[in-house]
């Protein structure tokens, strides 16, 4: 029986050190996870905020040109008047 009992004592000390590494990965598994979820979120963020800020450029660009545009055809009025 000593050597069933002993046998026993190193498995269970086996299992007991891969149990503990086995939480702590879980654990950073967690932590990974989490992390990845937050950086998806600023991810999102991010990618809204850029299409926001072209989509205004585009605008702005586009009332810019018509500006441009009305500005010339008066000049060249002014300048027939002459």
């Amino acid at each position: 029986m000593m050597v069933n009992e002993l046998l026993t004592l190193i498995g269970g000390v086996m299992l007991a050190v891969l149990g503990y590494f086995l939480k702590q990965t879980m654990q950073e598994l967690k932590d990974v996870k989490t992390m990845a979820y937050e950086t998806k979120g600023k991810l999102e963020v991010l990618s809204n905020d850029h299409t926001n800020k072209y989509d205004n450029l585009t605008t702005k660009m586009s009332e810019l040109k018509e500006v441009i545009t009305d500005l010339t055809k008066e000049i060249k009025q002014l300048n027939k008047r002459q």
